[in-house]
């Protein structure tokens, strides 16, 4: 059998391209962003009279476009109870709301990325999910254990849910935010707010503006 003929230098070739293939990977992942936060969600407009506040967090990640520009996909969740007005209209004796939304969310920050503090903004436009949830308190019996006393019976109450409503809709967000840098490091402390409308078929839209802490790296 005749073996095609190898180069001798084949092993350090593929070697450098592998060291460059790497590098060049790290130089990439170095352009990319990523943040998570929490923090707590007012109602807007009309959408007050019947939502009390909540809260939500907040996971965003994407390409650092330019220096001061960065192009990111935003995964936002909230949760709120209905008020006492909604429980009566609804005639139902407990409720919540809760809405999350997938954006393509556009950030520009005014300062250069190596500033200590640096202010931003940022507007996206993306699917939302809504659901309303109605239940009403259920007690039941079961057995609860101490690792001193033993066990022994109880009662608790929880809540059980008699009716759920969901619709899947588009809408917008837009916001601003301050982020500081930690030492000399690329981790950030972040606070921002946004208002977000949440399109509805039937009614006023939905409007709440969550303000969410966190990090981002």
């Amino acid at each position: 059998m005749i073996r095609p003929a190898i180069p001798r230098h084949t092993g350090l070739f593929l070697f450098i391209c592998l060291v460059s293939f790497t590098g060049s990977a790290a130089a990439q992942w170095r352009s990319f962003n990523f943040s998570a936060g929490a923090g707590f969600s007012v109602p807007a407009e009309t959408t007050s009279n019947s939502v009390d506040t909540g809260w939500n967090v907040d996971f965003r990640g994407g390409v650092n476009a330019t220096r001061q520009l960065a192009l990111d996909l935003d995964f936002n969740y909230n949760r709120a109870d209905l008020n006492n007005a909604a429980l009566l209209r609804a005639q139902e004796p407990g409720g919540h709301v809760s809405i999350w939304s997938l954006t393509f969310n556009p950030v520009y920050h005014i300062l250069p990325p190596r500033s200590r503090v640096n202010a931003y903004g940022t507007a996206g436009f993306g699917l939302y999910h809504r659901d309303l949830t109605f239940t009403q308190p259920v007690a039941f019996n079961t057995f609860f254990c101490d690792p001193f006393f033993g066990c022994f019976p109880g009662t608790f109450t929880t809540d059980q849910v008699i009716a759920s409503f969901d619709t899947y809709k588009a809408g917008f967000n837009a916001g601003a935010g301050v982020e500081c840098r930690i030492g000399d490091s690329h981790l950030k402390l972040f606070g921002e707010a946004r208002y977000h409308r949440m399109f509805t078929t039937n009614g006023r839209d939905l409007t709440y503006i969550p303000t969410t802490f966190g990090l981002r790296w």
